[in-house]
Order: C-alpha cells, then structure tokens, then sequence
C-alpha cells in the first residue's frame, strides 16, 4: 500500500472543487424528489422501471439503453484520445475516495498514518470513520434502486432486518472499505481495464500529465547538472501509484496531477518553469500547440455527434406507452352465424409517462381496411397511473366477411393504444387472427 504525500497547488485546488461536487452529486441524488412525486433517479429493477430526470423507462425499450451505453463507450474514447485520463484523475470514485480516507488518516494520525508503528487506538479509530464513510456511500448507492427514504425509515424503526437490500448495503461496505481502504492503488495498476486500453486511445497529441524530457535530461546526478531536472524525486514521493512520471506514460498514471503542483513548487524555487504539466508529447517534440483535432478525434467526434443525435431523435419521438398483444391460444377464433369473427386477445399496457393517462383502443382489419368492434371489461376508456400496469383481456369482432373472405386463412389485424388527452401518441401493434377452420 502507497502512502503519498500531500500536495498543494493549483491542480489540488481544482480537484478539490470537482471532487466535492462529485461526491455532493452522488449523494444528493437519489434525495431528489421531482414536483410530479417521481424520484430524479431510480433504477427500480424489481418493478423494472427506470426513473431518470423527469422520465419513466422500460426494460422493453433496449433501444434507448443500447444508445446510452453507445454514447458512453464513444465519450470515454474521445475525451480519452483528446485529453487523456481525465476521467482517473478528477471523476473516478477510487480516486476521490482514496483521496478522502488518506485526508482523514493524515488527521488523526499525523506523520505516523501508513506506518507499523502507529498508535493502535488512533489506527483503529481510521478504520472505524473509514467504515462509517463506507456505509454511508454504500447506503447512497443502494438508494439509486431503493427509495433512501424508505431505507432511513426501516433502519429508524429496526425493520430493515426483513429487507433484502441491507445485504447488499453490508456487501458494498465491507467491499468499499478493504478495497479504497488497503487495495488502493492497486486496483488501478493491476485490476482496472481503463487503464489497459489507455494506450490504444491515446497518441503523440493527446493532452496529458507528461514529463518535460527535453528540459529536464539528463537529470542532476551529484554535483553536476546537464537539464533542469534537479532529481529531487518529489514527482514520485506525491504520486498516488508509485510511479515516476519521468518514464514515460505509464499503465500506473492517473492523471491526477499531484506530481504537476509539485513539480511546479520546487522549479518555482530554481525560477523555471515546471518540467511536469499538462502537455502532449508532440508539443514536447515540436515546441507546438496541441493538435486537437486530426484523424482520431474527428473519426470520435463524428461517430459521438451521430450516436448522440439519433438517442435524441429517439427521445424526442419516444411514446411514453407500451402495449403487448398476443393472440389467446387456448381460446381460438370462432365464426359466428352472420359471417363475423370473433378473436380473443390477451393485452399488457403500462403508462410509461410521469403522469396519468387515459387510454382509448381501437381494432382494424387492415387488408380489408375496415374497423373492427373491440369489447373489454376495462369499459372504452382506461386510466392508469405512471408506471401502472394493466393486463387483461379483449375480444375482437370483425364485420361480416364476405365467402371469398371467410376462405383465407388469416386476418391481419391491428390494435392501436391512444391517449385520449393526446391523439398523436398512440402505439400499434400488428396481429395475425386465424380464421375459424385454418
């Protein structure tokens, strides 16, 4: 385990401001209630209901998930080929709880945290606030698929022990505290995969932490001195990894940039410039700006402008209903005296709107274009809350056919779910009535 020491600086200032609302974001989240009564987010996997700013989504619409997870992957590729591990450094959760259960191992324990000789009673008080930050984070992540306000009234009233989701709270605690509390930078150097495919994404002009070889080589060795590295080692006492910067661009870096305020602190003493910033290799090469936009990038910001323009287009024209329809096998279609037919449809209709809607449903016999008379037990007219569920069955009844009619074997039909309120969001699905004797 790597203790690094702390650093100061304009970096560590920066940080300090997104980190803090990172972590004010992750825990005020799930709290947020919106004025329609539904959750800013919740991810309610038993009821399979996803609630995300205002909107209410379905397993069924894969589509939408498909482009989130798209739009995800082709962010991490450009903003990596543009500005390297941005995302390490200043967004991961493992960075910036590393970075909190360090601040409140420094304070209690002083110049002795990370070493054998501490005091056992201070050393176990850090474990016992490392824990207690554990659970809280823990509790916060849970409460992303379960009300935290239900979960803060069961723990208030002693009955969450009938609950399932304090297994998993208990799990993510225990789990959050061996890994940010002993594993630490490990994860990141052996376990994480961003930072295995980092250098595939990233190229000669991608803006990142890096080392000012041109300057700084060769470094001072004793008295004498070639380059303006005076190797004083400090980049690698403040690194979080263990790592020397100087090396190169390695698996270890996270971009964190605690060796760049140093460096900057110690050339300040020499009135250089710092060796350690936020540079490309080329610019180090060429003595250039950065080259921001070339093959890589565009190619990304192309594919992530299409993907983002299409989940938009999706959103914009989405249909806040869904509607299953299926012919009911163990009652077949009949025909009756006057030439009509009669079918029976099984249906499952949930309002997938942040509000109530009422429904209307209409039947069409669509080869012959003519409407056919649909009767349901739910009356002509059905209301359901957001998110409600409706499942329940319909019997179709075609018009009289005609005996070149009655002799082809099926009947294309088609059911249309309307809202009432509004008559331009409607859904249709598509069915194929058997007729009678086929």
């Amino acid at each position: 385990m790597i203790i690094s020491r702390p650093q100061s600086g304009k970096v560590r200032t920066r940080r300090n401001f997104v980190m803090s609302f990172l972590v004010m974001l992750f825990l005020g989240a799930p709290w947020v209630v919106l004025p329609s009564g539904t959750p800013l987010v919740r991810l309610d996997i038993p009821h399979r209901m996803f609630h995300l700013f205002g909107g209410l989504f379905i397993p069924q619409e894969g589509l939408i998930l498909w482009f989130f997870l798209l739009t995800m992957g082709l962010s991490l590729f450009f903003f990596t080929s543009v500005i390297g591990r941005v995302w390490c450094g200043w967004g991961c959760p493992q960075t910036i709880y590393t970075d909190l259960f360090d601040r409140i191992g420094r304070a209690i324990l002083d110049s002795k945290y990370g070493k054998k000789d501490a005091p056992a009673l201070k050393k176990y008080l850090v474990y016992t606030i490392w824990m207690i930050i554990s659970f809280i984070a823990s509790f916060h992540w849970i409460g992303y698929f379960v009300s935290p306000y239900t979960m803060a009234a069961d723990f208030a009233n002693l009955t969450f022990l009938s609950k399932t989701y304090p297994l998993f709270i208990g799990f993510f605690t225990i789990a959050m505290f061996v890994d940010i509390g002993f594993i630490r930078e490990q994860f990141c150097k052996y376990a994480c995969p961003y930072a295995r495919f980092q250098t595939i994404l990233m190229d000669e002009h991608s803006w990142n932490v890096t080392y000012d070889y041109k300057r700084g080589e060769p470094r001072r060795d004793g008295k004498s001195k070639i380059g303006d590295c005076i190797s004083c080692n400090m980049c690698v006492v403040v690194c979080p990894t263990g790592i020397d910067i100087r090396d190169g661009l390695q698996v270890g870096c996270v971009a964190c940039g605690k060796c760049v305020d140093a460096c900057t602190s110690i050339m300040a003493k020499e009135n250089k410039k710092t060796l350690i910033g936020y540079f490309s290799l080329d610019q180090i090469e060429t003595k250039t700006k950065v080259k921001w936009v070339r093959p890589r990038t565009v190619i990304y910001a192309i594919l992530l402008t299409i993907v983002v323009s299409a989940a938009t287009y999706k959103l914009i024209t989405r249909v806040p209903m869904s509607m299953i329809a299926a012919g009911n096998k163990s009652m077949p279609p009949i025909l009756l005296p006057d030439n009509k037919v009669r079918a029976f449809v099984a249906l499952r209709i949930q309002n997938i709107a942040p509000m109530p809607a009422t429904y209307v449903l209409e039947a069409y016999d669509t080869r012959h274009h003519k409407q056919m008379l649909i009767r349901s037990g739910e009356g002509e007219q059905l209301t359901l809350n957001s998110g409600e569920i409706r499942s329940f069955s319909v019997v179709l009844e075609t018009q009289g056919l005609s005996e070149s009619e009655l002799k082809e074997k099926y009947i294309p039909g088609m059911i249309r779910l309307k809202n009432v309120n509004d008559p331009d969001s409607k859904i249709e699905k598509v069915l194929s009535l058997t007729l009678p004797g086929n």
